[in-house]
C-alpha cells in the first residue's frame, strides 16, 4: 500500500490568513477538494490533517485564479502558522532548519515526517536544501510539490524573522518547476 502524505491543519490555515479580506477564494477551492466543511458558525473548518495530493490540486487551482503575488503572500503566512523546530538564531541557521520544519509540518501515514528528538526524517515529499551559505547570502534548491512563488514567500518570511532586510530571488527563473524542471534555486540575501 502506498503511503498517505498529509499537511498539518495549522500549516493549511496559512492559506486563509493570506485571504482574510476575501476568504471565499480558498474556501471554494478547498471545499471542491473536500479539504474541510462549513461549520455551524459560518467559518470554514479544516480537517486536522489534509491530504497532500488534494492540497496541491486545490493550491494550484487557487494560484491559477489569484496569481503569483498571492502565492507569495500565502508562503509569507506559512511561517506564522507552521510548527517550527527550535535552534535558529540567525538567517543561515534558520535556513538550515527549514527542511526539518517542512517535514515536521507534513505527515506520512499520520506520523510527522521529522522527529526533532531523534533527527529522523522520512522521505517522499522533496526538500529545501541549502546549497551554499556565506555571511550575507545563501542559495537554496527546492524540489517540493508546492508552487514556486509560494516557496519564495516561505523562504523570505522565514529569513525575515531573523533579518528584516532578507530578500529572496529566483535564480535562473526559466529553470523552474513551473516549467517542468525538477527543482528551483533561490538566492536569499541580507545585509
Amino acid at each position: 500500500m502506498l503511503p498517505v502524505y498529509s499537511v498539518r491543519k495549522a500549516t493549511t490555515e496559512a492559506f486563509f490568513a493570506a485571504f482574510k479580506s476575501v476568504p471565499d477564494a480558498p474556501r471554494t477551492m478547498f471545499a471542491r477538494h473536500s479539504l474541510g466543511v462549513m461549520g455551524p458558525n459560518g467559518e470554514f473548518e479544516l480537517a486536522d490533517a489534509t491530504p497532500l495530493d488534494k492540497i496541491i490540486l486545490a493550491t494550484n487551482e487557487l494560484i491559477a485564479v489569484v496569481g503569483p503575488q498571492k502565492a507569495f503572500d500565502i508562503g509569507l503566512n506559512v511561517v506564522d502558522h507552521a510548527v517550527i523546530p527550535p535552534g535558529a538564531d540567525d538567517v543561515v541557521s534558520a535556513i538550515r532548519l527549514l527542511d526539518a520544519g517542512y517535514h515536521l509540518n507534513h505527515l506520512k501515514d499520520g506520523v510527522p515526517m521529522f522527529d526533532p528528538e531523534t533527527g529522523t526524517m522520512l522521505e517522499g515529499i522533496g526538500h529545501y536544501a541549502l546549497v551554499s551559505a556565506s555571511k550575507h547570502r545563501a542559495v537554496m534548491e527546492v524540489d517540493v510539490p508546492y508552487h514556486c512563488d509560494m516557496d519564495r514567500g516561505i523562504l523570505q518570511g522565514w529569513a525575515r524573522r531573523f533579518d528584516k532586510s532578507a530578500l529572496v530571488t529566483h535564480i535562473e527563473p526559466t529553470v523552474c518547476r513551473k516549467n517542468r524542471h525538477r527543482s528551483c534555486r533561490y538566492e536569499v540575501s541580507w545585509k
